[in-house]
């Protein structure tokens, strides 16, 4: 299954205002001559004898039925000049309406180009803003496409729209795909920044990811932003710049291999459940107002989600200070309170439980 397209922006630049703008010039000439030979027509034609367009409003109606070439024959010229000047009216008519069906077919042609390089926007909400075409977003966009989750990705090359869409053809989901300087309002209005709820800066500049995550925290001061950072050593910088979280690979992936070293299933174990595609994932919940969980203690939970055939409880997020302690396998006494953030391993089906009879919120 190929991962959906998002759906146009119908703001700025949409197909009808392309159009607009390519047929008004036309337009506008035409209605000028239209109204020039109406008057010119009724000038000529009005006081001869026998003469079928006598008032102006024969000369609208006349000019009109032309236009539209109808040609009724109830009214016609009848003198030399007349005639003369309607030939070339008729003339003008067959090109004008060439001309402008030739512009319409033009600007569908040219917005479906444009629509198709993301440069007309999209109306996703609450979905995710990756920036940038890398190592880390090849295997992160198909990740959030199998988590579910709507993606606006930001390349930097027009070229890398295709490869994009490919690395998630086999996917269900929705993808939007622009391309442009991420470090600029307007490429960022494009992704739909004010509507999404996470934003992850993975280019390979560390640079042009500070600064655009500085642009986001500056104009959307509480937006998620998650950044890569290539030099471990930029990570206090990044983290000063106010993102919610800053990811080495180099470091994760060091930990990884260092565990592989002596502990071969335990790395294998970790690189399976970090991916949604694989079936099994480690996923966190939220306990909200009207959530079953609030006031159980741990050991209740689990007993309840083992019995409803559930995934394993293994970390608790407990709120503190602005910020969050992670407690792992937390006491089997301790209570459930409202915020508190649940870690979860199991299968898709497994985690669903929790919001469905739990009524849990995934994410945070």
């Amino acid at each position: 299954m190929r991962a959906r397209p998002g759906r146009g922006l119908m703001t700025g630049l949409d197909a009808r205002s392309l159009i607009s703008q390519r047929i008004a010039r036309p337009i506008t000439l035409f209605l000028t001559l239209y109204v020039g030979v109406t008057v010119t027509i009724w000038v000529i034609e009005s006081g001869l004898e026998g003469s079928k367009i006598t008032t102006i409003q024969d000369a609208l109606w006349w000019s009109l039925v032309t236009l539209s070439t109808v040609g009724y024959g109830d009214t016609h010229p009848v003198s030399g000049w007349g005639r003369l000047l309607a030939s070339g009216y008729i003339l003008a008519t067959v090109v004008f309406i060439a001309v402008v069906l030739t512009n319409i077919q033009d600007a569908m042609r040219e917005y479906s180009i444009l629509r198709e390089q993301g440069m007309t926007g999209n109306s996703m909400e609450d979905h995710v803003i990756v920036c940038g075409w890398s190592n880390i977003s090849r295997v992160c966009v198909p990740e959030l496409i199998a988590s579910g989750r709507a993606v606006s990705v930001v390349c930097e090359e027009e070229d890398m729209i295709q490869k994009v869409r490919q690395s998630v053809e086999h996917l269900e989901g929705t993808l939007f795909v622009t391309h442009g300087d991420m470090t600029t309002g307007n490429v960022m209005k494009r992704a739909n920044l004010p509507a999404a709820q996470t934003v992850i800066i993975a280019s390979e500049d560390d640079t042009i990811n500070l600064i655009t995550s500085l642009n986001i925290h500056n104009e959307h001061p509480d937006m998620r932003v998650i950044v890569y950072v290539r030099q471990p050593e930029m990570r206090r910088t990044f983290d000063a710049s106010g993102v919610t979280y800053v990811a080495s690979p180099f470091e994760l992936g060091g930990r990884l291999v260092a565990s592989a070293a002596f502990e071969p299933e335990v790395a294998l174990l970790l690189d399976d459940v970090s991916s949604s595609i694989s079936g099994h994932d480690i996923q966190q919940f939220t306990v909200g107002d009207g959530s079953t969980a609030e006031g159980m203690t741990i050991e209740a939970l689990r007993v309840d989600l083992l019995t409803k055939g559930g995934p394993l409880l293994i970390a608790i997020g407990v709120p503190n200070n602005g910020g969050w302690d992670i407690v792992p396998n937390p006491s089997q006494q301790h209570k459930i309170t409202k915020g508190t953030i649940l870690m979860v391993l199991g299968h898709h089906d497994e985690c669903r439980i929790l919001t469905e009879m739990l009524g849990l919120i995934q994410g945070r």
